[in-house]
Parts: C-alpha cells; structure tokens; sequence
C-alpha cells in the first residue's frame, strides 16, 4: 500500500487502538541500504506496523515502479501533524532520546506553538549502551506516563532496534523520528523546501557535517542508485504489466456529471490510479451543461489523475470528432501501453493509434447514432465510429447484453460484457432542495437525466399531466445539443407550477433529490445502461422505467416498467403506485441491496484492468 501524509495521519487517527504496542519506521536511503544488508535489521524494519518513506528518493523511485499515489511522509513533517491533532482528540505524548538541553527547548517550542498539548513525559538517556537495570527503569518510567505516542530519537539503526525490542510493552505507539526532536527544538536547521523537493537533502546535510556523513552516504547513496538502475529494466517491465499506462479519450471532462460516460471514466481512472496506474483523461474544453461559470474550470490534476485539455469547436455536432482528431494525435507519441475509447464518436480516430501498433480497448456506452437530436451527417460519423470500434478495437467492452447482440449479429464481433457500477450511498436528509425549490420529502416524482429527446421526458410529463395528485414533478438535468427540446419542455415548466425544473445539479443537491422521492422515473427510448437507474435504486427509490433491454436487463423484478413510448401505460403506472403505497413500498425495500450486490464499481475496474493486460499480451480476453 503506498501513503501519502493525508493518509498516513488519517490512518493513524482510524487505527491508533490497533497501532497501540507497536512501532512505526520512518525510512530513508540509509536505512533502506542498511535493511538490504543486514537480515536482522531487515526484520526490524519489515515488523513494523508502517514503513514511511521518510526520504524523497523513496518516494520518487515508489512512482518510477508505478505506485503513483506514493509521496513523501518524513518524520518530522509528521510530528506537527500528529501534535496538531492531538489539540482535538486530547492525545499525550512521551519523548524518549536526544539531549536534555534539546529536550527542554523542545518542551518550551511545543507548549508555545500548541498550547495545551500533553506531554507525559520526557527523557535522555545515555549515549552508551543501556544496562538492563536502566532499559526496566526506562520502561517503568514511560508505562507510568501511559502516553498514546512514544516519539524515539535515538538514530538510526539504534531506534528501530529499540522499538522492535519494547514492542508490546506500551500503551502507546513508537514513532522512531531521528532528528525529528533537533528540528522542532531549534537546535538543528533543517534544508529549505526546495532543497528537500529536489531530493537533495542529503547533500545539505553533508555539506553541514561532512566529517560524520562522509562515509555514510558515499557508500549508501551509491549502492542505492547502483542497485535501483540496476533494477530498473526488469522493475520497469513488471511495472507496466502491473501498472500499466492508459489515456482515457472520449468524455467531456472529470471530474463531471454531465453524462454518463463523464462518470464511467471518472470512476474508472481514479481506481486506476489508486492501484499504481498512470492515467491520463483527455478533457475537451468549452460548453459545460451546468452553465458558462463552470467552461473555463480546469484540472490538471485530479486524484492522481492526469488531465490534459483538449481544446474544440463550440459546435456539439462536430465537438466529439475534432475532440478526438486532436487528442488522439497528442497521445500518440506519450508511451500509453492502453487507448482507452468511450462513445462511438471519438472511436472515429482510433484507426491511427492501431495503424502505429497501439493497444486499443473501445466501450460503447449506447449506440448513440440512434438519438434524436443527430442530424444526417453527425449520425453517419457516429455508424463509422461504431464499425471502427468493431474493425479496429482489440477489445470492444459493452454495458448491456443486447448491445453484445447487436455487435455479434452486425459484425460478427465478439465483445466483453462489463456493466457499469455503482458505490453505497449515504441518504441525505431533505434540507437545501427545500430552501432552494421548496420541495419537501417524499413529494415529488423525479426525473434525473440529460433532457434530450431520447430520454423521453416529453411522455413523462404527458403522462403526468393527466394524473390527479399532489405530487410535483422535479426535473433534474441539462441540455445537450437540444436547444428546441429544452424550450419545449421550459414551456410546460413555466404553464405548470407544480412541475420544477432544478437544471444540472450536483453535491448536495443530488444527493438530497435521490434520498428523498417518492419515485424515480426513466422513460428514455434509448440507452446504454443508465447511471442515474443504477443511482436512484441504490438510494431505495421505486422506480418505474420503460421496457427497454437496457433499462429491464438493469432492474429485473426489482422495479415497475411500461411500455416504451406509451405515456398512457406510464400514467397508469403511476397511478397504481400512488394509490397503493404498500406496492411502492415492496420496491424501495428491496431495490438498494439488490443493485448493490449486482454492480460494483471495484469489480467493474478490476476487469477492465484484465482487459487490458489480456489486450497487452495479445491474447483474447476470457472473462
């Protein structure tokens, strides 16, 4: 597991009960060098509870093998973290080494930057080799204090010898910080930051006490270096079929909610990453559904995520195709082991990147030539997107089984069936939907979607219209390209005042929409397997869909279909659910666990990272 000190603090603070007895290495070049050589100092080092990468080279050479997430956690840099904490949860604090004199201005330092911090005790012990009498007096000394961390500054390897022999004698865990108490005493300077940056602490340290260090780093620095090029080669090949490098191109941006294609690759890539993965997401530049305040925001990074801009026309017929031309020309030449392609209008492009012998894994979210709001040019470009994918792609993924069908039976092409996933949700009491739009809990029928035409809101509202009850009609989502259908559905908002439209919403907001509907309806005519279902059901709503494959393969029993198309069979539907609440109720009992256990996004990304090392070997992927 790689660390970084966000979540090297936060696990301490999860955890301290389990770390209680135990120890905590903090490492650096030296160290490490030592722990290769020594098989008894190895095992001290390899029992800790952690190994932190106190050094920069280790942290550096940690993402050079793939674990991208990893960063610096030193010792000192901890200390005031652990201490700033300590101010809420009350902690105490025991500091076992250096000398008295360092000790007292530690202790003056420390009451005076955090002012009521708990120090139980302190102490320096001789600089000789204890006696047995004095170790038991050491720890009768500490047990009495019963601090929750025990800060040992011995050096290395001294400390760490220390602690592995006092391991499960304390109530408090031992942190081995080296100069760590000279740092905050005062009494020694540390390099400035950017020296440390450039991984060059070592060589302030050397220039400050040449006569110590000399030798020290003369023979470990360079074993270090000598042994990871030496390593690099066979590290570098393991790496990349472990960890291996993906450009992500087809989506608008992440991270976003504009679509379901935008949290595909959202949730995929910071998986990726996690797991040590370099990942690079082509973001396209320009219109944002949610409005012009949100066009110009840009990442460059996102949760060890790479994003790279790609700038296009304003014009969403030909944005996708430009989109893809552009990114895929810049990605060509970036070492990605895996092009990754979402959609059928980026899969345009992906006969070049096979052309120079890349790897290619295509998913096809919907077949999107079918919506209504293409015209005869842009649909066209999106059936060539589909049959390159089909052509070129070595590995065509898909979301629904009648998609597989449609692939195998138009072009004899086999593909792999992952389904999207979804993640436990939290229910969000109704609290800024009611001050904001005034809609209180259990009050509404929602509609969560992009309103285009294909998502059939037209029916919905129809439907609606003829109901008799005191229900409001919330439609949730943004335009896409269907200007003429978002006034015609504005209309009916603006003639009706029990319907409300929120537009694009996020955060909070959505959370709040999901947790607290009386039901969620998805009339659409087309899919490709729809998040917001995957999302509404996680939540425990009842939810009433057309009977599409895409929807029906989704909720099975677990939810109320009717007739694609048929506004009629919706209403009557609803008015069934309305009227008989014990009915609705069945639905939202079960619907949660049910989705649950069926999509995973953990699951999703773990085949698809077999997808494509079964792509990077050159065999066909077996599920």
């Amino acid at each position: 597991t790689v660390t970084d000190m966000a979540k090297t603090v936060n696990y301490i603070e999860e955890n301290l009960d389990d770390l209680r007895g135990k120890y905590i290495c903090v490492a650096n070049v030296h160290t490490t060098v030592m722990a290769s050589r020594d098989e008894e100092y190895r095992k001290v080092q390899n029992g800790a509870a952690l190994a932190l990468p106190d050094g920069k080279p280790l942290s550096v050479t940690s993402r050079h093998r793939g674990f991208r997430g990893a960063r610096r956690v030193a010792g000192p840099d901890l200390m005031p973290e652990i201490f700033a904490l300590s101010l809420k949860t009350g902690w105490s604090h025991y500091f076992y080494g250096s000398s008295e004199e360092t000790l007292r201005l530690l202790r003056e330092k420390l009451t005076e930057k955090y002012p009521g911090i708990r120090i139980a005790g302190m102490y320096s012990p001789p600089y000789r080799k204890f006696t047995e009498e004095e170790d038991r007096a050491d720890v009768e000394r500490i047990r009495e204090a019963d601090p929750d961390f025990i800060w040992v500054g011995l050096g290395a390897p001294k400390q760490e010898y220390w602690m592995a022999a006092h391991e499960g004698l304390f109530s408090g865990v031992m942190l081995g910080v080296g100069a760590g108490f000279d740092f905050h005493a005062g009494t020694a300077k540390r390099a400035p930051r950017w020296v440390q940056e450039m991984s060059l602490e070592w060589l302030y340290r050397l220039i400050r006490d040449p006569k110590r260090l000399f030798k020290r780093y003369a023979t470990t620095n360079a074993y270090y270096i000598t042994k990871t090029l030496a390593e690099s080669g066979r590290v570098k090949k393991q790496v990349r079929k472990e960890h291996p490098r993906i450009a992500m191109i087809g989506h608008k941006r992440i991270p976003s909610r504009e679509g379901g294609v935008e949290i595909v690759v959202e949730e995929l890539s910071v998986r990726f990453a996690e797991k040590g993965c370099f990942v690079d997401a082509y973001n396209r530049s320009g219109y944002h559904v949610a409005g012009k305040e949100y066009d110009d925001v840009r990442y460059k990074d996102y949760k060890d995520v790479h994003i790279i801009t790609v700038p296009t026309f304003r014009n969403g017929k030909l944005n996708a195709i430009v989109y893809s031309v552009l990114a895929t020309i810049r990605a060509l030449f970036r070492g990605y082991d895996v092009f990754h392609y979402h959609a059928e209008g980026p899969c345009i492009m992906l006969w070049l990147p096979r052309l120079f012998g890349k790897k290619i894994v295509a998913t096809i979210h919907g077949l999107d030539w079918q919506r209504a709001k293409w015209g005869g040019f842009a649909t066209r470009m999106l059936k060539h997107g589909e049959k390159n994918a089909a052509r070129y792609a070595d590995e065509v993924i898909v979301l629904s089984k009648s998609m597989q069908k449609y692939f195998l039976e138009t072009y004899g092409r086999k593909t792999v069936y992952i389904p999207n996933g979804i993640s436990r949700p939290e229910k969000a009491e109704a609290r800024e939907m009611i001050e904001k739009w005034g809609i209180q809990a259990y009050n509404y029928i929602l509609f969560l979607a992009r309103i285009v035409p294909e998502k059939g809101l037209h029916y919905l509202i129809e439907a609606y219209e003829k109901l008799d009850t005191d229900l409001k009609l919330v439609i949730a989502g943004g335009g896409s390209n269907a200007a003429d259908y978002m006034a015609k559905i504005k209309k009916h908002a603006e003639e009706n005042e029990k319907i409300i439209m929120t537009y694009f919403v996020q955060g909070r907001k959505l959370e709040e929409l999901l947790s607290n509907a009386a039901f969620f309806v998805l009339p659409s005519d087309v899919e490709g397997m729809a998040i917001s279902l995957l999302e509404a059901m996680s939540y425990g709503n009842c939810c009433i869909v057309s009977d599409i494959p895409e929807n029906t393969e989704v909720v099975e029993d677990h939810a109320v279909t009717f007739r694609k198309g048929d506004p009629e069979d919706l209403r009557e539907k609803l008015e069934y659910l309305i009227t008989h609440p014990e009915e609705a109720a069945k639905y939202r009992e079960n619907a949660a666990e049910f989705i649950l256990s069926k999509h995973n996004w953990d699951r999703v990304a773990e085949e698809t990272l077999r997808v494509y090392r079964s792509v990077m070997e050159g065999k066909p992927y077996e599920a």
